[in-house]
């Protein structure tokens, strides 16, 4: 991998002494050369920093969406979206790989199956034939956007890490399901674009929690074999209902005691005779 890096490196410099050459070119394809060879020694440094186990898939998950181009613009969103989608999968397996903590785990194996589960909706909707690059601009400046943000997220550990990263990823879906729904979005693609924002701003509050200390949303997870088309066999988690607590018995009421009736006074037998008396 390092080597590969280094060989492109090298090629990317000899472009930026071959511009220079060129009497038209100017400043800005020398600025153009010196951004992108910052760029790559950057990314260099973080494919082989080993405090960073996703940058692999990170990358993986970057170069599928720059390539994603569709008919129009909604279907490179749809497009698009699948190679986001499988980016989050692939850097879930790598978290579960990495001795999570519960918490962390959970969440990942809830977001292999929520994503795979979308992949396949999506693949439903993508369309066949030529491309349109064009289609791909409103989304050019925000995929970047999200590819630096992720690359830059550190953390603790394996499971902080994941977190921040998925994070920005989720993102990174927002932006790019409302560049589509901007641009005229229809049908099932416009469906499916809002849910696909509804659900990863819901993720997104759900990880900031995880940060805060708060625990996952949801209980343990059953795994379901299941295969995408372009990547072959994966897991599809299926969510277990959490149990529910028992509820606690009321406590019984202490018997009502009822006050006893005061018996009535007996009558004096000797009244009537000394009214009598008196009256003789």
């Amino acid at each position: 991998m390092k080597r590969i890096w280094k060989t492109t490196l090298a090629a990317a410099l000899l472009a930026g002494v071959a511009a220079c050459g060129q009497p038209d070119s100017g400043n800005d394809a020398m600025a153009n050369d010196h951004a992108m060879m910052d760029n790559m020694a950057m990314e260099n440094g973080m494919m082989s920093d080993p405090s960073n186990p996703y940058a692999q898939a990170e990358m993986k998950m970057n170069n599928a969406m720059t390539a994603a181009v569709g008919a129009d613009v909604s279907d490179t969103w749809v497009k698009k979206t699948i190679e986001h989608h499988r980016g989050a999968v692939d850097m879930s397996n790598v978290l579960l790989s990495q001795s999570p903590t519960p918490e962390a785990r959970a969440m990942a194996e809830r977001t292999i199956a929520k994503q795979t589960r979308d992949i396949q909706d999506l693949q439903k909707l993508a369309k066949q034939g030529a491309a349109d690059p064009a289609s791909g601009e409103p989304y050019r400046a925000g995929g970047q956007q999200m590819h630096e943000r992720m690359m830059a997220a550190k953390g603790a550990d394996a499971s902080e890490i994941w977190i921040r990263k998925m994070i920005e990823h989720h993102r990174g879906g927002v932006e790019m399901s409302n560049a589509v729904l901007a641009n005229g979005a229809t049908g099932e693609v416009r469906r499916m674009a809002e849910k696909t924002k509804a659900d990863q701003t819901k993720e997104i509050g759900e990880l900031e929690r995880m940060l805060s200390g708060q625990p996952a949303p949801a209980g343990p997870v059953a795994a379901e074999p299941v295969t995408d088309a372009a990547t072959g066999p994966v897991t599809k988690i299926a969510p277990v209902p959490p149990v529910q607590p028992k509820a606690t018995p009321k406590p019984k009421a202490a018997p009502k005691v009822e006050p006893k009736a005061t018996p009535p006074e007996k009558a004096d037998p000797h009244a009537g005779h000394d009214m009598g008396n008196m009256s003789n």
